[in-house]
């Protein structure tokens, strides 16, 4: 289980003995390890019927939704999230299902930590999905390509969130800077924290999702662009980008430092969007977008 004792680290007892933790970063960076299948679950998998495999899948997909809606839910999402599920929900691969068993015992003054846990689970989800589209694809070969191709797809309705909207016409200077593509000129959004933009008509606004530079641009529909040209529909509502087939907005593999699941993008219509991040390598944005939430 997890405990939080007064004045001494996070304690994570799994198998043969405890681990302890100083920050939410350390516990995040020693799941890191936990995010791919086991050999013995792709196994598993590997063993079952099609209509039993995609029984699988349905269910890692919706438990994905579940944990990225109380991700970017206010308030107390994460906290509903925990007391709302059934452990059995959760798989025992890597001992999650224990590491799950702990979070729901830990006090309310352990978010952050309770955050990396979940994010880093979202990673193991989205894992077992690819290892499933995989298995069906061996088996059925061609017939699984067109399915498998990147391309939009219909989102599952998520949580909301609210913070603070930052308007792109006062911070067009920032924006200028940041077409430029200079990473100093950027902040590292904060793990499964929300930043909110107001877009006006036609205006844009550049990221950087782990090292590859892309523009979000306003219109009906806003487009994600890439360094190429290339540009991806972002629908209204909430869309998760990332490499994953089963991402919203799905980027093509050679961007092999995205996260299969990498950033949330949620479009009002009043043009004001949020977006979360959920990726290992991160998002960057125009630095005083960060520096001014956290002034």
């Amino acid at each position: 289980m997890l405990k939080r004792l007064f004045g001494r680290p996070l304690e994570l007892n799994i198998g043969a003995g405890p681990l302890r933790f100083r920050s939410s970063r350390e516990l995040e960076k020693a799941l890191g390890g936990k995010t791919a299948l086991s050999s013995t679950r792709i196994t598993i998998l590997g063993g079952l019927s099609d209509d039993a495999l995609m029984r699988e899948a349905d269910a890692f997909r919706l438990m994905e939704q579940r944990i990225v809606a109380a991700l970017s839910y206010p308030g107390n999402g994460i906290e509903q999230f925990l007391v709302q599920l059934d452990l059995p929900e959760i798989t025992e691969d890597h001992d999650w299902r224990t590491i799950f068993r702990g979070l729901r015992l830990l006090d309310g003054g352990a978010e952050s930590y309770k955050k990396a846990a979940l994010l880093m689970y979202v990673e193991y989800l989205s894992s077992a999905q690819q290892v499933v589209q995989t298995i069906r694809a061996n088996r059925h070969g061609g017939a699984m390509a067109a399915e498998a191709r990147p391309g939009n797809s219909d989102g599952a309705s998520l949580g909301k969130r609210q913070d603070l909207v930052y308007d792109l016409a006062e911070l067009a200077g920032m924006e200028d800077e940041g077409r430029q593509g200079d990473k100093d000129e950027f902040s590292r959004m904060s793990k499964g924290e929300s930043l909110q933009i107001q877009f006006g008509p036609h205006q844009s606004l550049s990221l950087i999702l782990a090292k590859y530079p892309f523009t979000l641009i306003s219109g009906d529909p806003f487009l994600l662009l890439d360094e190429s040209g290339h540009d991806l529909k972002v629908r209204p509502g909430k869309n998760i980008i990332g490499r994953s087939a089963q991402s919203d907005v799905t980027l093509d593999a050679a961007y092999g430092a995205v996260s299969r699941k990498h950033l949330i993008v949620e479009i009002q219509d009043d043009g004001t969007v949020t977006l979360t991040d959920i990726s290992t390598l991160g998002t960057f944005v125009p630095r005083g977008f960060v520096e001014s939430k956290l002034h």
